[in-house]
Parts: structure tokens; C-alpha cells; sequence
């Protein structure tokens, strides 16, 4: 496995379902994965309706431990209260109607994406 792969992978264990800033975007947004489409790896983020491709030429910026732990705590809290998977698991606990529902954005894509890493759901 190359070198840099590997450190993003490490990246993404520590920082796995974490909210963090996407530097293409600037956006708040959930890191849910390690992606890779035959030419880049990319920082697959989650902003709670729509999965996001984010080459890891950028950057993504950690919060959690970085801002204050209430502010932080205020990001999750908005996220259980709006984002899609949180709104079905709340309504009737079956998380696997919403990930059949995200593989089929993922297939639009193309089939050369594919995920380097498990995609983690979890709000860390």
C-alpha cells in the first residue's frame, strides 16, 4: 500500500465519524470515509443529506478538541436533529434502509469508486 494512502487511512481512524472543515468547500461536514477512484483518494464526507468527494490533495481541519468542547458538543447536536441517517435511525431504528438508499448515489459515481476504508456512520 503506498505511504500516502496509509497516512490517510491513519488520518481517518483517528478522525473517523468526527465533524470537520473541508478546505475545497469550507464546509462543515462529516468524515465517513476513505475513497479512491482509480486516479486520487479522496475524503468522503457526509453533510447530512448529501455524500461528498473530497480529493485529499486539499485538506480537511478537525474541530473536536480543536474549539470548544460545548461548541463542538452544539455541532453533533444539530447533526442528531437534521442529518438523514440520524432522522430514519430516530424513526425507526433501520439504519439499513438509509445505507441501500446511499449505495445507490455511490453507483451513480461510477464504478471505479470505491472505499478504502469501512464507512462509518457513527457521530464521534
Amino acid at each position: 500500500m503506498d505511504d500516502n494512502l496509509i497516512k490517510f487511512i491513519a488520518e481517518f481512524e483517528k478522525l473517523k465519524g468526527q465533524h470537520v472543515i473541508t478546505a475545497w468547500q469550507w464546509n462543515i461536514e462529516r468524515l465517513i470515509a476513505i475513497g479512491d477512484d482509480g486516479t486520487d483518494w479522496y475524503y468522503v464526507t457526509f453533510d447530512g443529506k448529501n455524500v461528498h468527494w473530497n480529493t485529499c490533495v486539499g485538506r480537511i481541519i478537525p474541530l473536536k478538541g480543536f474549539i470548544k468542547d460545548e461548541d463542538y458538543e452544539y455541532i453533533v447536536h444539530i447533526a442528531k436533529l437534521n442529518d438523514y441517517d440520524q432522522l430514519i435511525l430516530k424513526a425507526d431504528g433501520n439504519i439499513d434502509r438509509f445505507i441501500e438508499a446511499f449505495k445507490e448515489d455511490i453507483a451513480k459515481l461510477g464504478s471505479n469508486h470505491i472505499f478504502m476504508t469501512e464507512v462509518c456512520w457513527d457521530l464521534n
